[in-house]
């Protein structure tokens, strides 16, 4: 009888399954009644499913109810559901659909011209130039957006002709601006440069002109950057400094440095970031003394991990020194710490074990234990055999927190040899939380 009992379960788990499977078949013929067949309301309701559970086997029947140009709203519902998937089964609708744009309802137009764009479908400049000068004001923006798309050198000219015309309403302008920035063409540049160093323009205008500009990187707009990076007002040299992070570094050097001596904690963050880059011997010994400082005592913790994240990303040992003393010194924010040590890590794991381990030791047990949770989850992230003697010892730190990173981290590297530890742990540790990770943990060895 015992011997009939594995049988028996092993029966009945297929038995299962197959009613699990037919179940499911059973419900996805429903889904295709309902898209084929249902009222509209049914299948946009359908269709909501579909687009939420992702699925993307019922892409002939989607496909048919757009060939079949049922109502507005269903096929709004399938081409936005084609959008999201990128798949290219709308395509031919959707054209017919521009093409007949003075027909076509707002919503379903606006709704093919994101598809096409989504899907790059090819030729679409000459289609959409029209529907920028549409009575509706969503219809053109999203003509004006879907030129950004097309790497058409006649949708840049076309723009550039928009932005100088008088007729063309001025509210629609801005997003001529960004779309050439999407473009990246180098016939915008000197239209761009016009809006960008006139202070007399819009300032949220000069702001997207400099992003677009950025984005182009034509050396002919360096100057006006600078001019920008060094305006009173705080945005317009934030959107400097991004567009001047676009360039090679031996352009905009100087400019970064100054920017990190900024007022403004974005700016500076900015500037932080795009210094994060492999940089010539003489570049690394001017920035990595201020990038040190503000690391280390900036007043905003975006600008202190902006730097810490740069000095890992510029490299050698002033650098890591810088690193290794705010990991180590109790003094600095957990959040810097925490950052500190993930840097660390990647860059030097053997060469940093030492300072974990002292922190561990002199840590462990106090009032606040952030500290050394956080030097658990970030070991817990890393990879290497180095780790297996310092993962084994938080498996008996106090704080279940600590311990469940531990496990997370053993399993991770798949230090096979502590799966006894583990397997205890998952029946025995107090705390449910540690008991789940050591189980997940087991299951990777």
């Amino acid at each position: 009888m015992s011997r009939r009992l594995p049988v028996v379960a092993s029966l009945l788990l297929a038995a299962a399954v197959s009613s699990l499977a037919a179940d499911n078949t059973t419900a996805k013929d429903r889904v295709r009644q309902t898209l084929l067949y249902g009222i509209d309301s049914q299948v946009v309701d359908a269709i909501q499913t579909i687009r939420s559970s992702q699925d993307t086997s019922f892409t002939p029947e989607l496909a048919k109810i757009l060939s079949d140009q049922r109502s507005a709203d269903v096929q709004q519902a399938v081409i936005d559901l084609f959008r999201d998937q990128k798949a290219p089964d709308g395509v031919d609708r959707a054209r017919q659909i521009l093409a007949a744009w003075q027909q076509t309802p707002d919503n379903l137009l606006i709704s093919a011209i994101q598809y096409l764009a989504a899907v790059k479908s090819e030729g679409l400049s000459a289609a959409l130039q029209p529907l920028a000068d549409s009575d509706n004001n969503a219809v053109s923006l999203a003509a004006i957006q879907a030129l950004g798309t097309t790497a058409d050198s006649a949708a840049a000219a076309f723009l550039v002709g928009k932005l100088k015309s008088t007729d063309f309403p001025d509210g629609r302008k801005n997003d001529c601006v960004l779309a050439l920035g999407a473009l990246k063409d180098p016939v915008a540049v000197d239209e761009l440069l016009s809006i960008a160093g006139d202070t007399d323009q819009e300032k949220v205008r000069r702001m997207y002109a400099a992003d677009s500009l950025g984005k182009i990187h034509d050396p002919k707009a360096l100057p006006v950057l600078r001019t920008m990076f060094a305006e009173n007002d705080a945005l317009i040299r934030l959107y400097a400094a991004a567009a001047l992070s676009q360039f090679s570094i031996d352009d905009v050097f100087p400019s970064l440095l100054q920017g990190l001596r900024d007022e403004d904690a974005k700016v500076r963050a900015q500037s932080a970031t795009t210094l994060g880059r492999s940089l010539s011997p003489s570049q690394a010994d001017a920035a990595v003394p201020i990038l040190s400082y503000k690391a280390e005592f900036d007043l905003q913790p975006t600008v202190r991990v902006a730097a810490i994240q740069a000095l890992g990303a510029i490299g050698g040992g002033a650098a890591l020194d810088t690193l290794k003393r705010i990991y180590s010194g109790k003094d600095h924010p957990v959040d810097s710490r925490e950052a500190a040590l993930g840097v660390l890590v990647g860059k030097d794991l053997a060469g940093t074990l030492g300072a974990v381990r002292t922190v561990m030791a002199t840590e462990s047990g106090t009032f606040d234990p952030r500290m050394i949770e956080s030097t658990a989850k970030v070991l817990a992230g890393a990879r290497g055999p180095e780790l297996h003697d310092v993962l084994a010892g938080l498996l008996d730190n106090a704080d279940a927190v600590v311990r469940a990173y531990a496990a997370r981290g053993i399993g991770a590297n798949g230090f096979s040899d502590l799966k006894d530890r583990l397997k205890k742990m998952s029946e025995q540790d107090p705390n449910p939380g540690a008991r789940r990770e050591a189980s997940q943990a087991l299951a990777k060895l």
